[in-house]
């Protein structure tokens, strides 16, 4: 065992009468002389003490008698306190000093107040946490006192060390030193602190100006958004505030009419948009002499003109006989495919045709779709059933005229043109005949190699 007496040459040692004793340290050999020592110093009725080890020891905890934390409590009272502020706010402003009627809603609500608790909970228990981790363990400390010892710097090493504050009602120099020795100290040190020197006058000199420069931009800035000025206010963030826009249903002065929302320009589309092959993006055959006189005329019907209830199903009366003067009928449609016929457009058409059609027309096209099924079991007044794909009428459509019932709609059916492709209307037409065919066909309609394979069955 070695000692070290206490000296001026210790430059942790008291130099003037202002120095007060910071901390006491002990140095052990192994971990079981240091949990000895940690339980002889807890009889010996010390408080503010604690171990130091480069790894962690079990039973040190019981041999220093620590208590549980606070901090566990300090996070939950928060954390409460966080899920009310954010109810009373809510129930506040949502409830009493500006009601916002949404959907038929209470006013006050705690499902739609939980994501809001939830956040304020989860900001208040961090907060305290953190803040109450660095209070109750005196944080930050800019000069530790044992930071002195050079001795000490092994405790992340080899040696094991047991400090006892200088504060401690116990703690008194010489005699807490001896008593350390006592248990069998290798090494025992006391370590000083001095009083702090007071900061130059020429340092506060320099925090003050920084200071009042920093805050020179913030004064100028809150002055350019009171006082009246010609120019446009000072924005420091200028996001879209005064970007150059009209707003729909204002007035302008620019125009002559005084509006700011402008009609469509006649006569102009939009690019890439032109949309000229009538035939497809229409189902109008181009090679008709009539077209100009078709294309004026479709123009004229609206996608409301029919009154009853199935795709492409002429316009009738409760679905019987298709009504007299259809506009449409008097359309030059095609009775050609605009895309390639091939075994992959069909592929497509059928899964289109799952996808936006099957719900209401049923998967094989009569008319019975879930959709409709549940609507005639409910006895709704105001649904119409489609009519059947396979019905003659449907059949002796042109594929135009199809197209024309998909893209804009027909009687009950709105008009997918908006959400289907083109392409897929016409691949969806595709599968539709093919359902047609597959109904209505004979044994002649199949090719002859393919007839033997069919009697086999």
């Amino acid at each position: 065992m070695s000692d070290q007496h206490v000296g001026h040459s210790n430059p942790s040692a008291p130099t003037s009468a202002g120095d007060k004793l910071a901390i006491v340290l002990a140095e052990f050999a192994t971990p079981a002389d240091l949990v000895a020592a940690a339980k002889k110093v807890r009889d010996a009725g010390y408080q503010l003490f604690d171990s130091h080890s480069p790894f962690p020891i079990h039973g040190i905890d019981d041999a220093m008698g620590i208590r549980r934390t606070k901090l566990p409590f300090i996070s939950l009272t928060m954390g409460a306190l966080g899920i009310v502020t954010a109810l009373s706010m809510q129930w506040w402003m949502n409830g009493i000093d500006y009601k916002f009627w949404i959907s038929g809603k209470p006013f006050i609500s705690v499902p739609s107040s939980v994501p809001v608790g939830f956040e304020l909970m989860v900001l208040f228990a961090a907060f305290s946490t953190l803040f109450g981790m660095l209070l109750l363990n005196g944080l930050p400390r800019f000069v530790n006192p044992i930071a002195s010892s050079e001795r000490f710097l092994r405790a992340t090493d080899d040696k094991f060390f047991l400090t006892i504050q200088g504060r401690d009602k116990k703690c008194a120099p010489g005699t807490t030193l001896e008593f350390l020795r006592s248990l069998g100290a290798e090494f025992v040190e006391e370590c000083w602190s001095r009083p702090a020197a007071p900061i130059p006058r020429n340092v506060w000199l320099g925090i003050i100006t920084i200071a009042l420069i920093a805050l020179c931009p913030v004064f100028i800035i809150a002055k350019w958004r009171v006082i009246e000025k010609r120019e446009p206010r000072f924005h420091v963030i200028f996001d879209m505030d005064f970007q150059t826009k009209f707003k729909p249903q204002k007035k302008s002065s620019l125009f002559a009419d005084g509006r700011a929302s402008r009609p469509q320009v006649a006569g102009t589309v939009l690019r890439g948009q032109l949309n000229a092959d009538v035939k497809l993006y229409k189902g109008i055959n181009p090679q008709d002499s009539g077209l100009q006189t078709a294309l004026i005329s479709l123009k004229q019907v609206t996608p409301a003109t029919p009154t009853s209830g199935a795709v492409g199903a002429p316009a009738s009366v409760d679905g019987g006989a298709a009504l007299p003067n259809d506009p449409l009928d008097q359309i030059p449609w095609t009775t050609t495919f605009p895309i390639p016929v091939n075994a992959q457009t069909m592929a497509r058409g059928q899964e289109r045709y799952k996808i936006y059609c099957s719900m209401c027309h049923g998967l094989a096209g009569d008319g019975d779709g879930l959709v409709t099924l549940r609507a005639i079991e409910l006895e709704q007044p105001t649904w119409v059933r489609p009519v059947s794909f396979h019905s003659e009428a449907i059949q002796n459509q042109p594929v135009g005229r199809l197209f024309h019932s998909i893209t804009n709609g027909v009687r009950k059916m709105p008009g997918y043109g908006d959400q289907i492709p083109t392409e897929d209307r016409w691949a969806i037409i595709l599968y539709l005949r093919a359902l047609q065919k597959g109904r209505n066909s004979t044994l002649d309609d199949v090719p002859a190699e393919l007839r033997d394979a069919l009697n086999d069955l």
